[in-house]
């Protein structure tokens, strides 16, 4: 499945490319793939991300910088770095049975951020880019609310009935793990303020936006991970299984609207 949402994004991209990306855009593409080559090799190589992982950091990164600029990529790479640091600290890969990130994994994180970005590029509209942050922050937010918790936190609760359940556990929180999703929502708030020179309520639309998609992702986790929870398909005989991945796109999607939302009504 990773390696079809790499082949459908790097079309949509060359398609992007041809008919909606300036001049600039297309030069910032091009830059764009050596410089995400450069950033996400070492982490294939040190074992954070697998081949596919690594192409869809790639893909990502190519669609943030070439349609986002380089405030966007630096954005990207604040999120990226802090996250490999973190995970590289941590024991909740361990707990989950997996050691590198894969492709869905990526996507699951950067979807909406790139999706955000390439409306951005079609229709032109600067809330379109606060979404593409919000999605980004409740990826930071998540990201640093597991880690943290798994390395830190002595008891953890499930967010639903707020019983002790054993670190790692989906819906699982902790009072270091909703702390660190506090700082990680506020890393990425905090730098748009000087990167994209955004105002200060702005920021703070963001930061809240971050934070509740990653509570939101808690809850998710809770209520459909742990319990198997399956969505049966329309017109067919199928069901779609929430795992983490899913979960993960829905709460960042939802970072992404509450972010524009918040910034509607409150900026």
């Amino acid at each position: 499945m990773d390696r079809k949402l790499n082949a459908l994004f790097i079309f949509l991209l060359i398609v992007l490319f041809i008919s909606v990306a300036s001049v600039s855009q297309q030069w910032n593409i091009i830059l764009g793939i050596g410089l995400a080559i450069v950033v996400t090799f070492p982490s294939f190589i040190g074992g954070k991300l697998t081949l596919d992982g690594m192409f869809a950091a790639i893909v990502v990164g190519v669609f943030v910088f070439g349609f986002g600029g380089w405030a966007a990529a630096v954005l990207l790479l604040l999120f990226f770095l802090s996250s490999a640091i973190l995970s590289g600290h941590s024991d909740v890969e361990a707990l989950k049975g997996s050691s590198r990130r894969n492709g869905l994994q990526v996507w699951a994180n950067g979807l909406w951020v790139v999706l955000f970005f390439v409306f951005f590029a079609i229709f032109e509209s600067p809330v379109l880019v606060v979404g593409a942050i919000g999605a980004l922050a409740a990826a930071a937010a998540d990201t640093w609310g597991t880690e943290i918790g798994a390395m830190l936190a002595r008891t953890t609760y499930c967010i639903t009935n707020f019983k002790e359940v054993k670190p790692g556990t989906d819906g699982g929180v902790s009072v270091p793990g909703t702390a660190a999703s506090l700082v990680g929502s506020a890393l990425i708030a905090f730098a748009s303020l000087f990167i994209f020179s955004f105002s200060q309520p702005v920021a703070i639309c963001i930061f809240s936006a971050g934070f509740l998609g990653s509570v939101l992702d808690s809850y998710f986790g809770a209520i459909f991970q742990r319990n198997n929870g399956t969505v049966p398909l329309p017109f067919t005989e199928r069901s779609f299984s929430f795992d983490n991945n899913a979960v993960n796109v829905i709460s960042t999607g939802m970072g992404a609207m509450l972010a524009i939302t918040l910034k509607l009504i409150f900026v």
